[in-house]
C-alpha cells in the first residue's frame, strides 16, 4: 500500500511539474505575463541605448541579467494544447512553424545570455553592440510570429 501511494504521489507531482495550466487561457496569460516582464526591462534598456534615459551600466546589466531568465518562460506557455485559441497576438505560424519559430526563441535566448554577460563586464560599447543583435532577431521574431 505504502508503494502506491508513493508511486501516486510521484505521478501526481510529475503532472505537476509537467503543466502548471489547467486551461489554454492559463498558458496565454502566462506567456504574456512573461512577455510584459521582457517588454518592460527590454524597453527600459532600449531607452538607455536611444539615449533619452541617462546611461547606467550597473541598471543596464540587472536589467540583462532579468531579460536573460525570462527568456526562458514563455515557451511553456506555447507548448500548453488549446494556447493557439484566445485572447492572443500570437500567430497560428507558431504552431505551423515549430522548429523555426523554436529556433528563433533559442537564438532570443542565446543572445540575451550573451549581452547579459557582456552587460556584466562594464563595456558600454560592447553592451550597446550586444543589445543591437538581440534586438535585431527579437524583431525578427515579431514579425515573423506575432500580430501587431
Amino acid at each position: 500500500m505504502k508503494k502506491i501511494m508513493i508511486a501516486g504521489c510521484m505521478f501526481l507531482a510529475a503532472g505537476a511539474v509537467a503543466s502548471p495550466f489547467e486551461k489554454p487561457a492559463e498558458a496565454i496569460k502566462y506567456r504574456q505575463s512573461a512577455f510584459t516582464l521582457i517588454a518592460a526591462n527590454f524597453g527600459d534598456m532600449a531607452a538607455m541605448v536611444k539615449g533619452s534615459k541617462e546611461w547606467d551600466q550597473k541598471l543596464f546589466s540587472q536589467r540583462a541579467q532579468f531579460v536573460s531568465q525570462l527568456t526562458y518562460m514563455p515557451e511553456e506557455g506555447f507548448k500548453y494544447e488549446g494556447s493557439d485559441k484566445g485572447e492572443t497576438k500570437a500567430r497560428p505560424e507558431i504552431w505551423s512553424d515549430w522548429n523555426g519559430f523554436s529556433a528563433k526563441l533559442t537564438t532570443f535566448q542565446q543572445d540575451m545570455a550573451n549581452l547579459a554577460n557582456v552587460a556584466r563586464d562594464g563595456d558600454e560599447k560592447a553592451t550597446k553592440r550586444a543589445f543591437a543583435q538581440a534586438a535585431k532577431n527579437c524583431k525578427s521574431c515579431h514579425s515573423d510570429y506575432k500580430y501587431r
